[in-house]
């Protein structure tokens, strides 16, 4: 059986839900899909850099970060610790700042 090429994640893939935490403050909460595959953090982040650039055009200024491990692959031929994430979440904290309009 021919294995199928692992598929990429761009920005565009990466989904995202917003919530208002307070008057200045709001959580972005970054979702990759899980593509069966490594998770490559440069393409992650790169893509919640992009995000957060475009966010500082309207005073919104990262404040916390934090990541959420969702699927483990599992171990490989019984191996304990083996195996990588395919799946995380990744939430980000804006802080929006004061005197400059969305």
């Amino acid at each position: 059986m021919a294995m199928l090429p692992p598929r990429q994640v761009t920005e565009a893939t990466i989904e995202q839900e917003e919530f208002e935490a307070g008057p200045d403050h709001v959580l972005v909460v970054y979702r990759p899909p899980d593509i069966s595959a490594e998770l490559d953090p440069a393409v992650i982040f790169g893509a919640i850099a992009a995000d957060a650039t475009a966010r500082a055009a309207n005073g919104q200024r990262i404040l916390t970060m934090t990541a959420m491990p969702l699927r483990h692959a599992g171990a490989w031929i019984g191996q304990e610790g083996s195996g990588f994430e395919t799946k995380v979440a990744v939430a980000v904290t804006y802080e929006r700042w004061p005197g400059v309009t969305t």
